[in-house]
Formats: structure tokens, sequence, C-alpha cells
């Protein structure tokens, strides 16, 4: 993967306040807190899950937390998001070769999960609308930043026509891997990685074919 600019929506938090000038936020603390939170969501669940509970856990004070996390969506949200590598931008030459990267990429994020939070992670995404704003701040829209780029030089090195939004090529390039992963629960083995390529490539030149 070439020309790799971190989008840093991953390890860092969108939604939480930025640290004011001439105060270094702690790494050891963000570490702290979020590996707290995932071992209080273990135990107790989204229901149970407390700031009070994540604050005893991580040893901090209830300033040090809510500095970072305000709510209890963005805190559950960076920690699962800590769970996978921080979102990079993709740059390989070619339209085919943005796509399997992008692909290759999203296949790892939704492989490595923990089975002890999974199920009760997934019940509350589809009950609490909050919370699902939360996680796609941290997993969709960082995402469709990169989709974006990947789409727009594609279009300036005249791989692809106007018109094809990141929204609309993500469900192409994506959703047979999310149904793949999560509604069928199969693996995404190299075989199946390299068919959505070739279907999502047919979609997006499709959707947004080169005018002579």
């Amino acid at each position: 993967m070439t020309d790799r600019l971190s989008v840093r929506a991953n390890n860092t938090d969108v939604g939480s306040e930025k640290a004011r000038p001439g105060r270094q936020r702690s790494r050891a603390a963000d570490d702290s807190i979020l590996a707290a939170t995932l071992d209080v969501l273990a135990a107790d669940g989204y229901g149970g899950l407390t700031m009070s509970a994540v604050i005893v856990a991580a040893g901090v004070s209830s300033a040090t937390l809510y500095r970072r996390w305000p709510t209890k969506q963005q805190l559950v949200a960076a920690a699962l998001a800590s769970l996978h590598s921080a979102v990079v931008d993709i740059d390989t030459g070619s339209l085919e070769g943005d796509v399997a990267e992008f692909l290759r990429s999203s296949a790892d994020t939704m492989s490595v999960r923990r089975a002890d939070l999974a199920e009760d992670v997934a019940v509350e995404l589809r009950r609490n609308p909050d919370f699902r704003a939360a996680v796609n701040e941290k997993f969709v829209v960082p995402r469709l930043v990169v989709l974006g780029h990947i789409l727009d030089r594609a279009r300036n090195r005249g791989e692809l026509g106007p018109g094809l939004s990141a929204e609309v090529a993500m469900s192409f390039i994506n959703g047979p891997l999310h149904h793949r992963v999560f509604v069928m629960g199969g693996e995404p083995t190299a075989a199946f990685l390299r068919s959505v390529v070739a279907a999502a490539m047919a979609s997006l030149h499709t959707l947004a074919p080169v005018h002579a």
C-alpha cells in the first residue's frame, strides 16, 4: 500500500474534546480507559456498563474520562475501534488495486472481533440509534472518506465517469463482504475477495461509465 495517509479515526476520538493548548493527552490513560471499557462491557453488557464502573476499573478520575469521551456511546465506540487498525488512505495507482486493498482492509476489520462482545454489541446496534451513530462515526465515516479519495483519483485517471458517490460505491464493495461474514457466518477467503473485487469493478464501471 503506498501513500498511506492516516485518517486517524479509529484510535483517536472524532467526537471527543480536543486537547487544550499546553496540555498533553496521556496515551497511557487512553489505553487504560479503553481496555477497562472492554472489560466492563464483556462482564456487564452494554446495558450494564456505566461510566462510574469504567472510572473505577481504569483507575482514573471522572474528569479524565469525560474530557476524552463525554458520552457512553462515544466511549464504547472508541473502545471497539481500539481493537482494529487505524483507517488509512489507499493509493495503489489503479482503481482495481485500490478496491482490492480497501476490501482486504475491511475484511481484516470484520474478522478481528471479540466473541464475548459481538452478540451484545450487535443487539444494541439494532435498538440504539445513538450508539449506532457513534459506531458509524468510528467505523463507517472514515472509510467513506478513504473511498471518496479512491473514486476521485480514479476519475482523475480516467478510470471512472462522474456521478458515483462513496456511499453507493461502499454498498457494492463492502455489501457482499458484510453479508458473507455477518449474515452467512462465512470466512472472507482470498478466493471470495477476488470474486467481490471483480463484481465491484463491474458494478462501479456500470454505475459511472467513462464516456468517450
